[in-house]
């Protein structure tokens, strides 16, 4: 493609690169769930298999792919060294769940390597620090109370479900970002800078802003090569929902072949659809009060993660549609029920590590202060101390039985 002159010379390499990515994409990761619903539906025995879904798959053909667009609309020339366009596909730290990386930001760092300075050795050590610390403190000790109500075999209150959506939407945001800030740092120790997965996303004020702060690599991965091309060419009502809700439905669908994740984009995709008209209502109804809008936000939000947290959480439909119409049934309260709810001590180390979460998050949203480079510029009593500190919260705080990380799944 780089030595051809115009797109439409570039465009067989161009579905060539597809057919092969996204054929070997669909081979490993959904062909097996084709294959089962066209069964059922078709009456018509497809052959499945029972391959192990290769290491990484879905984050590097992500990012070999976007290398791929990229050369083709000009915007980086070809990498002529096998081995550097290797080590961009396949460098260790996000290989496995990300942040999937650009051809244009991480190519040239791995093209002029050079040892960390201090300061980068300093920050990428304290990441990984925080990084187990939000692993094993908050997001492994919420699996006990989690699993005990979704998986069990007790009945609950329809709060109780509620109040666990919150903690399963805590959990894989914990989880997951513990893992990019893990990755941040051990990239920081070769002298290369990944992308920030996470930008405070518990802290927005809609579904949108959400999402641009969510998974960054990913959404804006989608946003640039599938949702703004459409946007371009179908740029009125009512298309331009159609294209905001499949995009949300390729995100799900994008984590695993299950219905489940279909269930889950399709339901944020609707709810951005109808979020903005809806606002506007609100902020004309209240004479466009910031504060009131923010808080309603705020509410809204909440109520959608916690609705939805099941839909990413449980790949059972039949236990998925049990929890959610838990969910809606205003039952009375019981006493008796809540006492089979496992982890409860789990719940308060759980909280202590969510307070420090809060609080770093706050300083880093509201003050402009960057707890984790303030630190690694301080002086060295300073850190240390404050390092060894997060290190034994670790230790006495934490939940050392193995719990991967969830983005292995996917």
């Amino acid at each position: 493609m780089g030595e051809k002159e115009s797109k439409s010379a570039r465009k067989p390499y161009l579905w060539l690169s597809l057919m092969v990515n996204l054929g070997i994409l669909f081979v490993f990761k959904y062909w097996n769930f084709f294959g089962y619903s066209l069964s059922s539906l078709l009456s018509v025995n497809l052959e499945l298999h029972n391959l192990l879904l290769p290491l990484g798959l879905s984050f590097y053909t992500l990012q070999t792919l976007s290398y791929i667009f990229d050369v083709y609309l000009g915007k980086i020339k070809p990498e002529r060294h096998l081995g550097l366009f290797c080590l961009y596909v396949s460098f260790f730290p996000q290989l496995v769940a990300g942040p999937i990386e650009r051809s244009r930001t991480l190519l040239p760092q791995l093209k002029s390597l050079e040892l960390p300075t201090l300061y980068q050795f300093r920050y990428g050590l304290l990441l990984i620090v925080w990084g187990f610390f939000i692993k094993l403190v908050i997001a492994d000790n919420l699996s006990a109370s989690i699993n005990s109500v979704y998986f069990g075999k007790e009945y609950f209150p329809f709060w109780v479900y509620w109040f666990i959506g919150a903690l399963v939407t805590l959990k894989i945001y914990c989880d997951f970002m513990a893992y990019s800030e893990i990755a941040r740092g051990v990239g920081m120790l070769f002298g290369v800078k990944l992308t920030l997965n996470f930008r405070r996303p518990l802290f927005a004020t809609n579904l949108r802003s959400f999402w641009q702060r969510w998974h960054i690599s990913l959404t804006r991965w989608i946003g640039d090569y599938i949702q703004i091309p459409l946007l371009r060419r179908y740029p009125t009502q009512p298309h331009r929902s159609v294209v905001t809700i499949m995009t949300l439905v390729i995100i799900g669908f994008w984590h695993s072949a299950s219905w489940n994740f279909i269930l889950f984009g399709l339901f944020h995709g609707m709810v951005m659809v109808i979020w903005s008209p809806i606002a506007k209502n609100i902020s004309i109804l209240f004479e466009g009060s910031f504060a009131f809008s923010s808080i309603f936000g705020r509410f809204f939000l909440a109520i959608v993660l916690m609705s939805s947290a099941p839909m990413f959480y449980i790949q059972d439909t039949s236990i998925l549609f049990n929890i959610l119409k838990n969910m809606l049934l205003f039952d009375l309260f019981e006493p008796t029920q809540i006492s089979s709810i496992h982890g409860k001590v789990m719940l308060i180390k759980a909280l202590f590590g969510f307070i420090l979460l809060f609080l770093y998050s706050f300083f880093n949203e509201f003050k402009q202060q960057d707890f984790i480079v303030n630190l690694a510029r301080s002086s060295s009593n300073r850190r240390w101390c404050e390092m060894l500190f997060i290190v034994f919260s670790t230790l006495f705080l934490g939940s050392f039985v193995h719990e991967p990380f969830i983005y292995f799944e996917f």
